[in-house]
């Protein structure tokens, strides 16, 4: 395996829009990134700026990409830096790491064969409201709009501060689901949390695709705790969760 860290080459950075252009323009760098392979191969790979991660005067991309396989090194967009990627891993190794994530969980939806999957934030959020509403014996058959009014106007949260309650109680649903999901997966692939925060939730449009195609995604940092390392290498090589082809994904990790 091969960990590379790819940028725009000094001439591209200073002297055009390209930069500006691929920001934030996940599915165009995927393909960006796929011609520096020569078969083409699965990679995974997280997007990152050059000032938080190399103090740079400007705000321009940085890839990181995992491969199995080394990338060409003579590009004319990228300047590419590349090494071997083959940690030594074991029981009880506590590792820093960071993660870009698209959280979803699969519910069953009545009237239909297969589960749907949905967004872990959103979901989070419509479970908290329904719940709320059905404990207080109001109608929990309405948008999440709707759910949080029928709220409002209950005595539990009628008063003046009533709305800050409820926001402070529907971030708490969301930060407990969307750490549930990363927790729940370390039981698949080899981890224990030590600790975590879960920051950095936004939805990222794909224009290049369709008017209204996007995905959402949300940055994990702290420490585990190795349990299984094949698993968790495997992991490492595989990726987490879905969206990989947009930047998802890819868990970068570090001895501490």
């Amino acid at each position: 395996m091969y960990l590379s860290r790819i940028e725009l080459t000094p001439a591209i950075a200073e002297y055009s829009q390209l930069g500006a252009i691929l920001k934030d323009r996940s599915y165009g760098i995927h393909r960006l990134l796929w011609d520096l392979f020569a078969a083409q191969e699965r990679f995974l790979f997280r997007e990152e700026n050059t000032q938080e991660q190399l103090n740079s005067r400007r705000r321009l991309p940085i890839y990181y990409v995992l491969s199995v396989t080394k990338p060409i090194s003579d590009s004319p967009i990228f300047k590419i830096d590349s090494k071997e990627f083959s940690p030594k891993l074991n029981v009880g190794d506590q590792l820093a790491f960071k993660l870009r994530a698209n959280p979803t969980i699969a519910r069953k939806m009545e009237g239909k064969k297969n589960s749907q999957r949905h967004d872990v934030v959103m979901d989070a959020q419509r479970q908290f409201l329904i719940s709320s509403c059905q404990a207080r014996q109001l109608s929990a058959a309405n948008t999440k709009s709707e759910l949080r009014q029928l709220l409002l106007s209950h005595p539990d949260y009628s008063d003046d501060q009533g709305g800050k309650r409820l926001a402070a109680e529907l971030d708490d649903a969301i930060r407990v689901a969307s750490i549930e999901w990363i927790k729940k997966r370390g039981e698949t692939h080899g981890y224990c949390l030590q600790s975590l925060e879960a920051t950095g939730y936004r939805w990222n449009a794909l224009p290049e695709k369709d008017r209204n195609a996007g995905f959402s995604s949300m940055d994990y940092e702290g420490i585990l705790q190795v349990t299984d390392p094949e698993r968790f290498a495997q992991m490492l090589i595989m990726g987490i969760g879905p969206s990989k082809a947009f930047g998802c994904g890819l868990m970068l990790i570090r001895r501490i």
